[in-house]
């Protein structure tokens, strides 16, 4: 098996990737708590970087949770929190089938998380105002990319991979997805005030904090190994199976083009919300 489509089935190698995007945006995040929190609650908490950053920022943080679906990730996480020292609790679990626990928490976080959830993000929101403790904080993360047709973000390097392959004319990728079964990312990212409007049912909204993500890599490889890790194989039945190297391989040609072309791969709005639990909620 070629390692890339190996490590896209695992989902291996994020904790390379993930500096990529995600672990930029971990302190600018935990900025906007606003609190020295004693209890953190990860969801989604990946590798455990941001449990590691917040144990490292509040040193009297005595309760330090998180809770991941991906095993292996999980596995990761124990070994990283493991290495520097810290204690935390790490959990699996689906974040759209979590169980009523009896703790609470001070703060929740949600990083680069949300678009996974969709179209179900109100089933998390209810079950993480019923998790915060009366003054508590919930911060998360929201990606917004320019959509047409319901494409956007990533759909944009994985549309110009298909047409590129022959696989789709231009006018034809969205309906391919359809027939496909799948959502594009420009769909799982729904825009702010559809966003803000599921949210406010559960929390009140102190804040929304927006600054573009930009995407850069070195190279075709590790624009491969950052899709692998990031979306595994998300877009795999969009491709015939036999063409799912050449598809990993185009899309990081495409990626080397752009970063000459424009100095980086993509650049999407993402957005930090800062809320608290309604009256009732928590």
């Amino acid at each position: 098996m070629n390692a890339i489509i190996e490590q896209a089935r695992s989902l291996d190698g994020y904790q390379d990737s993930s500096e990529l995007l995600q672990r930029r945006d971990q302190d600018w995040v935990l900025d906007r708590a606003g609190i020295e929190p004693r209890s953190l609650l990860d969801l989604g908490c990946g590798i455990g970087s941001l449990l590691l950053g917040a144990a490292r920022r509040w040193p009297g943080l005595q309760r330090l949770w998180g809770i991941e679906r991906s095993p292996l990730r999980l596995e990761q996480a124990r070994a990283q929190l493991r290495g520097a020292g810290v204690e935390a609790r790490l959990l699996e679990g689906d974040l759209l089938d979590l169980p009523p626990l009896a703790e609470r928490f001070e703060l929740i976080s949600m990083t680069a998380v949300l678009h996974w959830l969709y179209p179900d993000e109100e089933r998390l929101f209810r079950w993480a105002a019923r998790h915060l403790e009366a003054q508590g904080v919930f911060l998360f993360t929201s990606h917004h990319p320019f959509a047409e047709d319901g494409l956007g973000g990533e759909d944009d390097l994985v549309a110009q991979a298909l047409v590129e392959m022959g696989l789709a004319a231009p006018e034809r990728v969205a309906a391919l997805y359809a027939e496909a079964g799948l959502l594009p990312m420009g769909t799982r990212t729904r825009g702010r005030e559809a966003l803000r409007e599921r949210v406010e049912r559960h929390f009140q909204v102190d804040s929304i904090v927006s600054r573009p993500a930009v995407l850069r890599v070195a190279d075709s490889a590790e624009y491969q190994r950052f899709h692998a890790a990031t979306f595994g194989t998300y877009f795999a039945p969009l491709v015939p199976a036999t063409r799912l190297e050449e598809f990993f391989v185009r899309l990081g040609r495409i990626a080397e083009r752009r970063m000459q072309a424009d100095g980086q791969v993509n650049e999407i709005p993402v957005s930090v919300w800062r809320c608290r639990a309604r009256e009732g909620e928590a």
